[in-house]
């Protein structure tokens, strides 16, 4: 038999060793003993729907099998506790306690609070009240809810007046908040509207005078009535500035104390819904300035053009660009359109600054009047007549002879300077007929035209920029469109008589008559350049169509000088033609001058 021998150490491991191993067992059988009794576990999950808590609180809970749980619903303002809801809310007992004897889930649903808004109409029947919901859109008014009521009158005559019961004051629209029942009554009342302070005369850009007011009452009492939105226009609907709604205030007064018209005569027309319109007293507006050349009276409108006829001999200054497309009405003088400046024996003798504005439409229709055009005429040798900047667009008039986009004639001798100009539209006429000028003389400088000239059978001068030229200095002018005549026909000027014409040029369609068998003198540049008239430094492109005497830049040239000139246009004739100038006859020069012989299917030379 074998034996073991212990050591002392040795005995002290197997002692401990056994006391863990008695320890172990005895914590695993006290927890075998104390499970064997424990009741089960089951959740609580509470949860919320609208605006409210409970108590628990949302949330989850853990309880033993078949405890009675208190509910607690608390609803938030404007909301009340409607019933449980969720996956067991039927569970929920009305003593609001619930029996733990599975897993549960419930939520507490809260609804708002809802109000009836009563609204009625004082007089019944004479006006209607629009409820809208401004927050919270909902299918009834809900506590916390704002309504924005709106009054509206329907029956002629009547006004609101202010609101009664849980509103007041007479601001319309107005807002209602819904925190409880409301009763809400919209007043109306039968008003009249009046002029208290009359429109008065007036300086043009200027605010009104008078600070035209009218005053909103009811009938019965005459007592004001606040916030009433008065309109105004002009009774001819003309333009003018300003604020043109205005409500009347606390003492029922409505004040345009910053209305701004220009020159001319006006009527006020005041309106407001439901109530009949009212109308000012005529009140004139005059012109602006002194007619000075240091203060020009100021042009705003078409009335203001007009007013240059009673002031021939003023300086004038056009501060807006103008629609002049009245003038074509049937019913403006008659039919015939604008009636041009300058009706006296002396005709134009003043100043326009044209400020670089454009009148746009000017129509006229006088086809047995003499010197038509935006300005009649311009014939006194008294003083220099200045007209600069000024731009007359989709211009349309007919007349007989004289006749200009810009003036019909200038007769005074050397007195005329015309600077920076332009013409745009339709001119007709006869004799002496031209885009911008009828007859011309005096210094033009800066000025072009893209016009259709046209002359009738028999015309004689009809020109791109003038149709008759005399003793004219004519620099840096060009002319673009077309021009059609008989007799002298050019895509700048018709003819010249000891004229001096200086960078110029035109570019045109230049015409003869198709229904007459007779025509000449028909050229690019000029139809018949005569008595002495020079002319440097100009070209045409213009294409040229006519019978005899037809010329790439001049028709006929007559006792005159031409000089570092040229022509690039076609050339067709069924006469007496040239590529250059056709005819030449007197004591004539032609220097340093040249034509394109391929484009204008010309092949003179001699006279270029």
């Amino acid at each position: 038999m074998a034996k073991y021998n212990m050591t002392k150490d040795g005995g002290m491991r197997m002692k401990r060793l056994l006391f863990s191993s008695v320890l172990i067992i005895l914590l695993c059988l006290i927890l075998l003993s104390s499970g064997c009794g424990q009741k089960p576990q089951f959740t609580l999950t509470i949860g919320v729907e609208g605006d409210g808590t409970t108590l628990p609180k949302p949330g989850k809970y853990t309880y033993g099998e078949n405890t009675v749980v208190t509910l607690k619903a608390t609803p938030a303002a404007g909301s009340l506790f409607d019933h449980w809801g969720g996956a067991d809310g039927a569970s929920v007992s009305s003593a609001n306690t619930i029996v733990m004897n599975g897993n549960k889930s419930v939520k507490a649903v809260f609804s708002k609070l809802t109000y009836p808004l009563n609204i009625t109409v004082n007089p019944e029947g004479t006006g209607t009240v629009t409820p809208e919901l401004v927050i919270k859109a909902g299918k009834d008014y809900e506590h916390g809810q704002t309504v924005r009521l709106t009054a509206t009158p329907t029956t002629a005559g009547y006004l609101f007046t202010d609101w009664g019961g849980d509103l007041s004051g007479s601001e319309n629209p107005a807002e209602l908040l819904i925190d409880s029942a409301k009763s809400v009554t919209a007043n109306f009342a039968e008003a009249k509207m009046e002029i208290v302070t009359q429109p008065a005369a007036s300086i043009a850009g200027q605010t009104l005078g008078g600070f035209p007011t009218v005053k909103v009452t009811t009938k019965a009492d005459g007592t004001p009535i606040p916030n009433v939105a008065i309109n105004v226009t002009e009774k001819n609907g003309l333009p003018f500035q300003g604020i043109k709604t205005v409500l009347t205030n606390a003492e029922g007064m409505a004040v345009f104390n910053d209305l701004v018209f220009y020159e001319g005569t006006y009527k006020l027309v005041f309106s407001s819904n439901n109530l009949s319109n009212i109308e000012s007293d005529f009140f004139p507006v005059s012109v602006a300035g002194a007619g000075s050349v240091e203060n020009p009276y100021l042009i705003h409108n078409l009335y203001g053009l007009m007013y240059i006829e009673t002031h021939l001999d003023a300086c004038f200054r056009i501060e807006n660009d103008i629609d002049a497309s009245d003038t074509a009405d049937p019913t403006y003088n008659g039919g015939e359109g604008w009636l041009p400046i300058g009706q006296t024996e002396t005709g134009f003798s003043g100043k326009i600054d044209g400020n670089d504005k454009t009148i746009s439409g000017l129509y006229i229709n006088r086809p047995n009047e003499d010197f038509v055009g935006f300005i009649k005429s311009i014939r006194t040798a008294v003083r220099q007549v200045l007209i600069k900047d000024l731009h007359l667009t989709g211009v349309d008039m007919i007349g007989r002879e004289y006749v200009g986009g810009l003036i019909g004639g200038i007769t005074a001798d050397d007195t005329s300077l015309i600077e920076n100009c332009s013409v745009t539209g339709h001119i007709a006429g006869t004799s002496s007929t031209g885009g911008m000028f009828g007859g011309l003389r005096g210094t033009v400088t800066n000025c072009h035209t893209d016009t259709i000239v046209s002359a009738g059978v028999g015309a004689w001068y009809t020109g791109g920029l003038a149709g008759f030229a005399s003793s004219a200095t004519i620099t840096k002018c060009f002319a673009f469109g077309s021009v059609t005549g008989q007799y002298a026909v050019g895509g700048l000027l018709g003819t010249t008589e000891g004229c001096s014409i200086n960078q110029c040029y035109a570019f045109a369609d230049v015409n003869s008559l198709t229904e007459v068998a007779e025509s000449s003198m028909i050229g690019g540049f000029a139809g018949w350049l005569q008595a002495g008239s020079t002319v440097a430094d100009c070209y045409s492109r213009s294409i040229v169509d006519g019978k005899n005497s037809v010329a790439g830049f001049c028709g006929q040239l007559a006792d005159s000088t031409v000089e570092r000139c040229y022509s690039t246009g076609a050339v067709t004739s069924s006469g007496t033609h040239g590529g250059f100038i056709a005819l030449t006859y007197g004591i004539t020069s032609i220097t340093h001058c040249y034509y394109d012989s391929d484009t204008s299917q010309c092949s003179d030379t001699g006279n270029g």
